[in-house]
């Protein structure tokens, strides 16, 4: 367990407790048409890319095949919506910050897509802090699928089993350990699943990550 030399967040529900933002957005669009998404639709979906999700919502609440437009208005909401989430989640920013004094490389993989990160990561002013971002519209298939974790391996130049990854959801933990990569479930989101028996390793919080999981510089 000292052999790791890099570290790959998922952002909604690690970085930022944000995943509520999410469902309001979901509402926002869908309760005009008297449709609502429960909190168990929620737990269902979260995790998924954005075709996914909506694909859930979509059978769930008997939308049709053409909900495309609600899909944009779903984008447009939360690229508003996102950018005003300025609090982390307890420990992000006292493990980057711990992480990059060591140079340990570090990426962000999300089933988000590219402007709804930008907008969370500017409004938290984490922007510029990680070395790669990968969202799901820049590969092949979205999480469970491996590929945004094996993407932000390669752009950070580090093998996969050579990552810790940091997830929340049961979807982004099969992801990743897919990918080959150590999984480490934190739990400090109001979104938060029980411990996962596939998780390497489960926190309450970021503030109880062990430095000694990858490599001093």
């Amino acid at each position: 367990m000292t052999n790791f030399t890099a570290v790959v967040f998922d952002m909604d529900g690690v970085i930022a407790d944000s995943e509520p933002v999410y469902y309001e957005a979901c509402n926002a669009v869908l309760n005009p048409l008297g449709k609502v998404v429960t909190p168990e639709l929620q737990l269902k979906a979260m995790g998924h890319g954005v075709e996914e999700t909506w694909r859930i919502l979509a059978e769930a609440l008997d939308l049709g095949a053409d909900y495309q437009p609600l899909v944009r208005e779903y984008d447009a909401y939360l690229c508003r919506a996102l950018a005003e989430v300025h609090d982390t989640l307890p420990g992000v920013r006292e493990l980057i910050d711990a992480l990059r004094a060591r140079s340990v490389p570090l990426a962000l993989a999300s089933s988000s897509w590219p402007g709804w990160i930008e907008a969370l990561l500017r409004g938290t002013n984490l922007l510029h802090r990680f070395d790669a971002t990968v969202s799901r519209v820049e590969v092949s298939h979205g999480k469970p699928a491996p590929d945004v974790y094996l993407e932000a391996a390669r752009r950070l130049g580090v093998l996969p089993s050579q990552c810790v990854a940091i997830e929340d959801t049961p979807t982004g933990l099969a992801a990743a350990l897919a990918a080959g990569m150590f999984t480490v479930q934190v739990r400090s989101s109001s979104t938060a699943f029980p411990p996962q028996p596939n998780a390497d390793l489960v926190l309450d919080t970021l503030l109880d990550f062990d430095l000694n999981l990858v490599a001093p510089p």
